[in-house]
């Protein structure tokens, strides 16, 4: 087995395996698509409400508009028609008796100036018809160029139509034609309510501004409540919500820290009684192990040593009875040799006997060893960064359980040709700066097996090494993808000062079969 030196990067896989069924109470209600609205934020739902609102507002109040104008402009062409009509009267009636009937139509021009949405036509003697006032291209002009014809039509007023005869000396001089129009009212309308519309629109969308800022400003509390409930998910108990100048948001910010106090305190708690579960599940091993070498170790030496006297005595006995001593004796030794391996099987179970003794590294490579002498068909390749001599029982004992279970299930599951294991400490970061005194040793495997389904439950395997792993405060991921091969990743803290002095072990084991 060679080792080469290498500082090799580690590596950082998430993550842990998806929650099918909270996933998909987050993707829908029993199993029914999410509407689009549904995907839209608080905020944008509130300004896609006013929006809405400020749409149909600005509808009703077209509508109501139109109306308005309608009415405005019959009325007001009623007015001026019924003014026409009074003027004309009296224009004739003050006309001179000698005057002529073009004295009396230019008279008549001058009563009737100034009358708005009235167009006046008179006809002569002959029958012929002339605009005596306004003139009829420059108002459709006007029209055109103050109302658009959509915004004409929907208001849609028709023209009043009244002829008055005019007679002079007892004599018909001809008559006067008033169409009442409400082409210049209409304009009117449509002026006011341009600028009307443009104020509604300035202000809607200043309104809308304030809305967006408001609200951004209002909803942040409960975006930091998500954000912190999803730590608090995640068990960084550690996060706090800061104080809202909101009461009721405060007092929800208050209810969540402590909430996450509560939790941090139970999940220490809870982190303490399994440490020390474990401590004495560690010890009772430690206890296990030293009787079975101590006790049991002397005890089978002492059975194989008596074996072979019986040996010798049979060199005394009768040829037919030492063959049957010698072949009892034979028996007892390949039973004793059974029961020896057995103890040293069982000695390795419960508590490697090297550890404690040796540095983990030698620890970690025998294991791994061991692995490639009695699975020839798998090739393991090892990284070793930098590895203390030792980080206590506790931890030097999960490392060893974790790589060896890692390594099994990769062969006896996944059936994997080929498996990398890197191990190496990572110093923590806090903010910007790493802390000299803290980190994580990081332990990652790698094989190119089947790939491990996230539905796939746990065996007592796994399961135990989470416990062991979660209990000093680490975290354990699994990340499988179907035939691309599976990642076992596992991260344990631990504190600088309290760790024998370090063995900067660099080296690369591998080998290619």
């Amino acid at each position: 087995m060679a080792i080469e030196n290498s500082g090799i990067a580690p590596h950082h896989y998430a993550t842990l395996p998806v929650d099918a069924e909270r996933s998909a109470r987050v993707s829908g209600l029993d199993g029914r698509p999410v509407r689009l609205w549904d995907r839209v934020s608080l905020r944008w739902q509130i300004l896609s409400a006013f929006f809405i609102a400020t749409l149909l507002a600005g509808i009703v109040a077209a509508v109501v508009t139109v109306y308005d104008a309608r009415r405005a402009a019959e009325l007001e062409i009623a007015a001026s028609m019924r003014l026409a009509e009074r003027v004309v009267v009296e224009a004739i009636g003050h006309a001179p008796s000698g005057g002529t009937g073009s004295t009396v139509l230019a008279n008549l021009a001058r009563e009737l100036d100034g009358l708005r949405h009235v167009r006046v036509l008179v006809t002569g003697d002959g029958g012929g018809m002339a605009s005596l006032l306004p003139s009829e291209d420059n108002e459709r002009q006007e029209e055109t160029v103050s109302a658009p014809a959509w915004f004409t039509s929907l208001v849609r007023v028709n023209d009043v139509r009244r002829e008055m005869r005019i007679g002079l000396s007892g004599h018909q001089i001809g008559s006067v034609v008033l169409i009442g129009h409400a082409g210049d009212e209409i304009a009117e309308v449509w002026k006011d309510s341009k600028n009307l519309a443009a104020v509604a629109l300035a202000l809607n969308a200043g309104v809308a501004a304030i809305l967006y800022v408001a609200l951004g400003r209002v909803l942040r509390p409960l975006i930091n409540l998500g954000e912190g409930l999803e730590k608090l998910e995640r068990g960084q108990f550690q996060y706090r919500l800061a104080r809202s100048t909101i009461p009721e948001l405060a007092n929800v910010a208050g209810r969540f820290n402590a909430l996450a106090d509560r939790l941090a305190a139970a999940k220490a708690e809870n982190s303490r009684l399994t440490t020390r579960l474990i401590t004495v599940q560690d010890d009772e091993r430690h206890h296990i192990a030293t009787e079975l070498h101590d006790e049991i170790g002397p005890c089978l030496f002492g059975l194989k040593a008596n074996i072979a006297s019986l040996d010798q005595f049979a060199d005394d006995l009768p040829p037919a009875s030492a063959d049957r001593m010698r072949e009892r004796a034979a028996t007892l030794g390949d039973i004793t040799d059974k029961i020896q391996m057995l103890n040293r099987r069982l000695l390795n179970r419960v508590r490697p006997m090297a550890l404690g003794h040796v540095p983990l590294t030698d620890l970690v490579t025998g294991l791994v060893a061991d692995f490639e002498r009695l699975n020839t068909s798998t090739g393991i390749s090892l990284a070793l960064g930098v590895v203390a001599h030792s980080y206590g029982d506790s931890i030097d004992l999960t490392v060893y359980r974790c790589l060896q279970e890692g390594i099994t299930n990769a062969k006896r599951h996944g059936e994997a040709r080929t498996i990398a294991v890197e191990l190496d400490e990572i110093p923590v970061e806090n903010g910007l700066s790493r802390d000299a005194s803290s980190a994580v040793l990081h332990l990652s495997i790698r094989d190119d097996g089947h790939g491990f389904a996230v539905e796939t439950p746990w065996g007592f395997g796994l399961t135990g090494m989470e416990e062991r792993v979660r209990a000093l405060g680490g975290t354990l991921a699994i990340v499988g993808l179907s035939q691309r091969g599976t990642t076992l990743t596992i991260t344990i803290p631990f504190d600088k000062s309290r760790v024998q002095t370090a063995s900067k072990a660099r080296g690369r084991q591998g080998t290619n079969k």
